[in-house]
């Protein structure tokens, strides 16, 4: 009976060792989705006509403290047409794009179309 002992140990290690990481599986087995807010995405927010609107999964966000020269145009030390960055989602309604040249925080809208076009 001693001998069977250490294959029945063996057996309840691996059932408990195949248990415990079932809770921390997502829809890709062996991956831990990080948290949401800790998923930056590389963006290139358009600055063209200042910084009030950002277009992100086809749906347009709108700037919490617009941005722009007072003519149109981005603020000093923004690039133009388009400012690379990265884009972090804070909460489902909430994004802050971050750059060499600054941070914006967006609202989601429900606008599906541009608000306006500049020229």
């Amino acid at each position: 009976m001693k001998s069977s002992t250490p294959i029945a140990l063996m057996a309840m290690l691996f059932v408990v060792g195949c248990g415990a990481g079932a809770a921390h599986r997502t829809s890709t087995p062996g991956r831990v989705a990080p948290p949401l807010e800790a998923r930056a995405i590389p963006y290139q927010l358009y600055t063209h006509c200042g910084i009030e609107w950002a277009r992100i999964k086809g749906t347009f966000w709108r700037a919490q403290h617009p941005l722009s020269d007072g003519n149109g145009n981005p603020p000093a030390g923004w690039a133009n047409p388009f400012q690379p960055g990265t884009l972090t989602f804070t909460n489902a309604k909430t994004a802050r794009f971050t750059s060499a040249a600054g941070t914006v925080i967006f609202d989601r809208t429900d606008r599906a179309r541009p608000p306006f076009i500049c020229s």
